[in-house]
């Protein structure tokens, strides 16, 4: 059985035990519902990311620093400005949060399991580095977020001019990629088959997110050559940009892996130490 499978069966369970003599059905659906909007939310920013890097490799963009950490912020920075504020802003909590208690799950096999020297920042940092950014960019938003990660006032003050300076160095790299009356080559969104993910498929599918990410780059920036967004599965929980095919790929294993870290973790249903079959 694997962990999706494993955690709607734990869900059901506690359900069907009556913990506490004061669930039902109503709460099933409910964390059922809450798992499924995590693991969507997550997934946005997880395209987003993707798309950072599909821009560096397509449009030759220099990065300074680590990749992995400057589109971490270029995905922050475009969902806090997108249209749908209510969507993108609860995507960036959740996406945050995710990466906590990625990190949190991590602690317990020791600091010597962490890879101080892999390309990504560690999870903890990464939640922490994006925090900031939303706080930086709207503290009447995400000032209560910033004050449950513990961010002093002091430091989200600071972190107005970090979201600043991020904000005018990837506009400044992307101006000279803009339309300016020119065309994008297409990007073309393909779903394939997700077998026992379908829930996730389908879920993809009515939040368009892929569709709405490849939309936002081809109506901003001048791609030289047809990009594809591909959702499939992968055999893992992973997303990635393939430069040699100029392609995008968000796997349904990342999806429901982000839904069993909610159902597990972060609504604490069922034991999370049980064996479920994840690597």
């Amino acid at each position: 059985m694997n962990r999706y499978a494993t955690a709607l069966a734990a869900v059901s369970t506690y359900v069907a035990l009556g913990a506490s003599g004061a669930v039902g059905q109503d709460d099933e659906n409910a964390v059922l519902r809450d798992a499924m909007a995590f693991a969507m939310h997550d997934a946005a920013f997880t395209v987003y990311h993707e798309v950072g890097h599909m821009l560096i490799g397509e449009l030759g963009l220099p990065v300074l620093g680590k990749e992995e950490d400057a589109v971490d912020t270029l995905a922050t920075i475009w969902l806090l400005n997108d249209e749908d504020q209510d969507y993108a802003f609860n995507a960036l909590i959740d996406a945050s949060d995710g990466w906590y208690y990625n990190a949190v799950n991590s602690t317990g096999s020791g600091v010597d399991e962490f890879s101080y020297y892999a390309e990504h920042s560690l999870d903890i940092q990464r939640a922490y580095a994006m925090v900031c950014l939303m706080v930086g960019a709207n503290p009447d938003i995400f000032g209560e977020t910033a004050d449950v990660y513990e961010l002093d006032p002091d430091q989200q003050g600071n972190c107005a001019y970090t979201y600043e300076q991020a904000l005018v160095s990837w506009s400044t790299l992307l101006s000279a990629h803009e339309l300016n009356g020119n065309e994008s080559a297409p990007i073309e969104v393909i779903y394939e088959d997700a077998g026992e993910y379908e829930d996730f498929a389908v879920a993809l599918k009515e939040d368009g997110i892929l569709d709405r990410a490849a939309n936002e780059v081809t109506s901003s920036y001048a791609l030289p050559q047809p990009v594809t967004f591909r959702a499939a599965q992968c055999g893992e929980a992973n997303a990635y940009y393939d430069p040699s095919a100029s392609e995008v790929t968000y796997c349904y294993e990342l999806a429901a892996q982000m839904f069993n870290l909610y159902v597990y973790d972060i609504a604490a249903w069922g034991d999370s130490g049980e064996d479920t079959g994840q690597e």
